[in-house]
């Protein structure tokens, strides 16, 4: 998978919202932010609220209110982490996602982007490999989310990324469930 997407790696998760959530919920902490699309999915958005991160939203497909919303989580915390959350394909409205422009603004930021595939996997791309691909952004992007429910008519979904975000996830524990082992 990660090879047909041309990614570093991948994880296999048992479902797109477990994929989303799960990913959104580890990667930030307390003194980063979640800057997310106001239409992204609600797995997304769940996982935001599992993580410690303080939670910005943009409008829809804007990148100038993007990067405004960038500019002041910098300011806020200028050590934090940043992460952006976005759709390649809005399901919803059926509009694409100005991809370039968002992977532009997030560099100027030093803000990681995110990008679910869940509507556009199988859908465009070359052999249906994502719009990111389709794009050529694979390097620009810091994970991707593809489900295999939508397009595919499978179960389950594959976080795409770098080796360190694979084995991150997968060595991952929250401190508030570890407390209980």
């Amino acid at each position: 998978l990660a090879n047909f997407h041309r990614a570093h790696a991948g994880l296999l998760f048992s479902s797109g919202y477990a994929a989303n959530s799960g990913l959104f919920a580890a990667i930030a902490g307390l003194g980063d932010t979640l800057v997310m699309d106001e239409l992204i999915h609600a797995s997304a958005v769940d996982g935001a609220r599992l993580s410690k991160a303080s939670r910005q939203v943009f409008p829809h497909n804007d990148p100038g209110e993007l990067a405004s919303k960038l500019q002041s989580a910098r300011a806020a915390s200028p050590d934090g982490a940043i992460f952006v959350g976005i759709e390649s394909l809005y399901s919803m409205n059926g509009d694409f996602a100005p991809l370039a422009e968002m992977a532009a603004v997030c560099q100027q930021y030093d803000a990681s982007l995110i990008v679910d595939e869940a509507h556009s996997n199988g859908l465009t791309g070359p052999h249906g490999a994502g719009s990111v691909v389709a794009m050529g952004l694979e390097d620009s992007i810091f994970a991707r989310v593809h489900t295999f429910g939508k397009g595919l008519g499978l179960h389950g979904a594959v976080v795409l990324g770098s080796r360190t975000l694979r084995d991150y996830l997968i060595n991952f524990r929250s401190e508030e469930h570890t407390s209980e082992l």
